[in-house]
């Protein structure tokens, strides 16, 4: 084993192999020097074992489950958002849009549990959440805004349900009775709130550079959520048949207003991300999320609602196919939010954007005093 020195880096020759290094008190030319010569390609290690190009961060592990759970726990706060407004404002007026409301709030929240049981893989650890509470950690805040509405919906659901059809008996009648559906709408509207944006906020809160470089992703799922909520309603009360011309009309400018905000933060999330949406706007997911989240969610709808008829079966079909593409873009953007920002912990170009100082995090630099002094 013999050791070389030459140009300021030492190199051990021994056992058919050579290690290189340089020694402490190195100056910093040949420290630039040494990394532009052993300069990769982005994503490869260096010849010489230097770590140019690693990726300094993991996959989440987060998957399709939680995609799923972000989409459904999105269409049912949105719905019950929605119902709980139309039972306070509308009263008797828009008493449909309460009725369907309540219950796609409930039948979208079902499939939520199951979701985050496989993603979590044990029921215990979700009750394990609830040990303690904890406002600052959007984790914490979300299974308490869960649970919370969760009984909200649930409660509210079957007191819509023992009013209608074959199972109002009158011992369930008299049970339905006792539950303050005004109240309950009131007490709910927190947690439908908080479920509209925590998955968004719960996201920008990591290092994953899709999710962390901007502070718009809780304000873009937020207004996703309640634009799919309002085309869930629109699909039910329009393939349920009936007289509902006057609450499609409100739904439709709901609709339309939640899907400009939509439109107005998902720009402002691509513009403030820089660099580190990349790996969503050109990546691996890219046509989803423009043609997915963008096309089908955005723009087809917007000129669908143009071109459609005013009344009539008409009306109705299209009312059904642009919420139907409302969904599925509402799915798409949840999708490829997740999944882009799972391949983008390994894109180190997006990392290094994402890490870029800004005048709100600088960095370490001298401090203020001493720029002052």
């Amino acid at each position: 084993m013999n050791v070389e020195t030459k140009s300021g880096v030492e190199t051990i020759h021994g056992d058919g192999a050579a290690v290189e290094w340089l020694p402490a008190f190195t100056p910093a030319s040949d420290i630039v020097r040494y990394a532009t010569e052993h300069r990769t390609p982005t994503g490869q290690a260096g010849a010489a074992g230097d770590y140019y190009g690693v990726p300094m961060l993991k996959k989440p592990k987060w998957r399709w489950e939680i995609a799923l759970y972000f989409f459904f726990e999105g269409v049912s706060a949105g719905a019950f958002l929605l119902a709980s407004l139309a039972e306070l404002v509308g009263g008797r007026r828009y008493r449909n849009v309460t009725r369907a409301g309540y219950y796609t709030s409930l039948a979208a929240l079902l499939p939520c549990a199951p979701l985050l049981i496989a993603d979590l893989g044990r029921p215990s650890r979700f009750h394990h959440m609830l040990r303690v509470f904890k406002p600052t950690s959007p984790m914490n805040l979300g299974a308490w805004a869960l649970t919370g509405y969760g009984m909200h919906a649930g409660l509210l659901a079957t007191k819509q349900l023992t009013g209608d059809g074959p199972v109002a008996a009158e011992p369930l009648k008299c049970v339905s009775n006792l539950i303050p559906a005004r109240l309950l709408g009131v007490t709910g509207l927190p947690f439908a709130f908080t479920m509209l944006s925590y998955p968004g906020v719960l996201l920008s809160t990591t290092s994953t550079p899709v999710w962390s470089r901007t502070r718009f992703l809780g304000a873009l799922f937020a207004c996703g959520s309640v634009s799919t909520g309002a085309a869930a309603l629109s699909l039910a009360l329009a393939a349920g048949g009936g007289d509902n011309e006057r609450a499609l009309n409100v739904l439709e400018k709901i609709e339309t207003v939640a899907a400009a905000f939509e439109g107005a933060t998902l720009a402002a999330y691509v513009k403030t991300s820089e660099g580190a949406a990349r790996p969503l706007t050109e990546g691996r997911y890219s046509k989803l999320f423009w043609a997915g989240a963008v096309g089908a969610g955005l723009v087809l709808p917007v000129l669908l609602r143009a071109a459609s008829p005013k009344k009539g079966r008409g009306r109705r079909v299209s009312t059904v196919v642009r919420s139907l593409m409302s969904l599925a873009g509402g799915l798409a953007l949840k999708w490829a939010v997740t999944h882009a920002g799972r391949e983008s912990a390994v894109d180190v170009e997006a990392t290094h954007a994402a890490t870029r100082p800004t005048e709100e995090a600088p960095g370490w630099g001298p401090s203020q005093s001493k720029q002052s002094a």
